[in-house]
């Protein structure tokens, strides 16, 4: 965080409170500034503005020759150190209804002045600069991450098929759970590296033949372990074999996102997944028979970090990021998700993309 030194004007020009106002006019004038710092020895006791020439001239009347300086000043000043911070001076600026500080040393001299414009300037300058080292860290973590992530889940799932030896029940149990979390910080992982990659504008389009069939095809293995007791997974398919045009990595990790939701709120019943296509546009509708969103929440759901449930004892686990992502993925792709629900019963999400058929050629498969 830069300090009001770094942004301040160190010539300043200054006067005494028994300057004459007319002779402190033509300064302001002569030198095109807005104010000048009125003083008592070094310290500085009040700002003479433009403002102030203005509003109080008009109300004392009479003749601006009789006037003095101190008689229109504001006082008494507020003053910032050059160690203060410029986020902190801006606080002060915008509390105090300011336009600019006088700026003294440890000693209450004045070394110069700082104007809000000066301010707001650096406090973006770093936000702008704190926001590219968080998405730096971020983007390298979670790259760092997804590599090992994805090797423990790889040989979880080994574990699961009995690649190694034939497990008991009592560890088909644990390696099932084992399973479902590792999977969940897959998820999260993928998902804050495609939220950085969006932030920074790196997210370019791919598109592709895609097997509609075959993408539910990988996705209900994906999903295999992770769907709830209680709970059946179904996937339909009005397409056909005929391959559809647009990006298959985009494509799978915004309807992947919409399915892992609707598993993840359904505690009994059916998720459905169904696939159709018309008038150039691919349409995914994800129902399911969960507990619902009630109305009030419905137009923050796509938010950053927006759950229905925030409080600390919250039932379902998440941070917010998933829904989010699906949706400014589906802004890359120039589609949309639009969603129906009714508490106690379930919800419908229904993901609209251009994507036209594809007439011949190799389709592409997961």
């Amino acid at each position: 965080m830069q300090t009001v030194a770094t942004v301040m004007t160190p010539e300043v020009s200054s006067v005494d409170r028994d300057f004459p106002l007319l002779k402190a006019i033509a300064i302001m004038a002569k030198r095109a500034i807005s104010c000048v710092v009125v003083r008592e020895g070094p310290r500085p006791i009040g700002i003479l503005t433009e403002r102030d020439l203005v509003r109080k001239l008009f109300a004392a009347g009479g003749d601006p020759a009789m006037f003095r300086v101190g008689d229109v000043m504001t006082t008494p000043p507020q003053t910032v150190t050059e160690e203060t911070t410029t986020l902190e001076a801006l606080q002060l600026l915008r509390t105090r209804a300011f336009r600019r500080l006088p700026v003294v040393d440890p000693s209450g001299a004045l070394v110069g002045i700082v104007t809000q414009t000066d301010l707001l300037h650096a406090v973006i300058a770093d936000l702008e600069e704190a926001s590219r080292l968080k998405s730096e860290i971020l983007s390298t973590v979670s790259h760092e991450l997804r590599t090992p992530i994805a090797l423990i889940a790889g040989y979880v799932d080994l574990l699961s098929e009995g690649t190694f030896e034939p497990l008991q029940p009592r560890q088909q149990e644990v390696v099932a759970r084992v399973q479902r979390t590792s999977s969940q910080l897959v998820d999260l992982v993928n998902a804050a590296f495609e939220l950085i990659q969006l932030e920074a504008g790196r997210v370019s389009v791919a598109c592709n033949p895609i097997d509609v069939e075959a993408l539910f095809e990988q996705l209900g293995r994906e999903f295999r372990a992770l769907v709830p007791e209680g709970v059946s997974l179904h996937w339909r398919n009005e397409l056909g074999t005929q391959p559809i045009l647009g990006d298959h990595a985009k494509l799978k990790a915004s309807l992947k996102n919409v399915v892992d939701n609707a598993l993840k709120f359904t505690t009994a019943g059916r998720v459905e997944v169904m696939a159709a296509w018309a008038d150039g546009l691919l349409t995914f509708v994800v129902q399911d028979t969960g507990i619902g969103i009630p109305a009030a929440d419905l137009s923050h759901i796509f938010e950053l970090f927006r759950q229905v449930d925030a409080s600390d004892t919250r039932r379902f686990a998440g941070v917010g990021l998933g829904l989010h992502v699906v949706k400014r993925l589906l802004d890359v792709l120039g589609g949309r998700i639009a969603v129906d629900s009714t508490l106690g019963v379930g919800s419908t999400f229904r993901i609209t993309i251009p994507a036209p058929r594809v007439m011949g050629g190799p389709p592409t498969r997961p």
